[in-house]
């Protein structure tokens, strides 16, 4: 890690961590270095601008149960192609911990001061539970500006509840894509362009400061083997002040890297190993078929090791094709 100078961070730093977790088993096992090899409906949140490269009518389900079953993300995606140039893409995605006791109604409260104190006692048969989530809501849009270059930006809604409080928020990415060779995609992600503000009842707001996700994607097919391999880089920038599980930083500025690395066995079988913008480490597995693929991820090494592995299982489907074959075959 190089370590420049400490600065004042320019954002909370832990307002919008539940986006950064990422969404789609694939880019998942593949550290999320996909923002130039986003497909399908994952590409609504990693990078929109390809939505634009394959416009297929295509939904994607994910559900994980990350920190050994502490935290449970789900995430849902549609993309769909629309009029004239522009494609479209609707995603959802919610991270949230249930379960949670709630004792603020179970206290014998003697001298009522509020306080559990010597001599005073809970009530058992009065402590509840509630949870606590946070859920983003996603639109998005891309066209391409030429056979090389695409360009696309995404709406999104946050949502907060925290047992009895709750914030509201709106935020708005752009993103593009571009083929620089026949093989090799780029790609970059500007995300919460205008500062993504989180409001409270209270008054006690959040906001999220804007960070740049790059990222380079390759594909290598050797003549004498039924392999394809897909190698891919990604670089986070964020402007929040994060130092502790950084790869660099410099001011306020840091940046974490990811790597990942995709192996096609002939036209069906997936698989996939990635290191996170955190150090973790990810494998996986998928199985492709004409009317979509079936991926399930694991999480392991940096944080998974101290707080548990997660287990991750994602669903993709092509509609279009699923109406053919189900036509053709019943």
């Amino acid at each position: 890690m190089l370590s420049l100078s400490p600065a004042l961070a320019l954002g909370d730093k832990y307002a919008g961590e539940f986006l950064k977790i990422g969404m789609g088993v694939r880019e998942m096992s593949l550290g999320g270095s996909v923002v130039a090899a986003a497909q399908n409906a994952s590409a609504v949140y990693w990078n929109p601008a390809a939505l634009a490269a394959k416009p297929v009518l295509s939904g994607e389900f994910m559900h994980t149960e990350e920190f050994a079953g502490v935290l449970n993300l789900d995430y849902v995606a549609l993309a769909l192609p629309g009029s004239a140039d522009w494609s479209y893409g609707f995603g959802f995605f919610r991270s949230g911990v249930d379960g949670i006791p709630d004792t603020r109604s179970a206290l014998i409260d003697e001298n009522g001061n509020g306080e559990l104190d010597p001599g005073e006692r809970l009530n058992f048969g009065k402590i509840g539970t509630f949870g606590a989530s946070e859920n983003a809501l996603f639109f998005a849009m891309a066209r391409p500006m030429n056979a090389r270059l695409n360009i696309g930006g995404t709406i999104k809604t946050l949502y907060k509840s925290l047992g009895i409080s709750n914030a509201w928020g709106v935020g708005f990415d752009l993103a593009a894509q571009f083929q620089l060779l026949p093989d090799l995609f780029l790609g970059a992600i500007l995300r919460d362009v205008t500062t993504t503000f989180l409001y409270y009842p209270d008054g006690d707001n959040e906001f999220i400061a804007p960070s740049l996700q790059l990222g380079a994607a390759y594909s290598i097919s050797p003549v004498f083997l039924p392999v394809i391999f897909r190698p891919s880089l990604g670089l986070d920038i964020n402007l929040e002040g994060e130092t502790n599980q950084s790869d660099l930083n410099l001011g306020f500025i840091s940046a974490g890297v990811r790597l990942g690395l995709e192996m096609q066995v002939k036209e069906h079988i997936m698989l996939r190993i990635g290191r996170d913008n955190l150090g973790s480490t990810h494998v996986g597995f998928g199985l492709n078929t004409p009317i979509g693929s079936i991926d399930y991820g694991l999480a392991m090494g940096g944080s998974y090791a101290e707080l548990g592995q997660s287990h991750r299982i994602g669903l993709t489907l092509h509609f279009a094709e699923l109406g053919r074959y189900v036509k053709e075959y019943l």
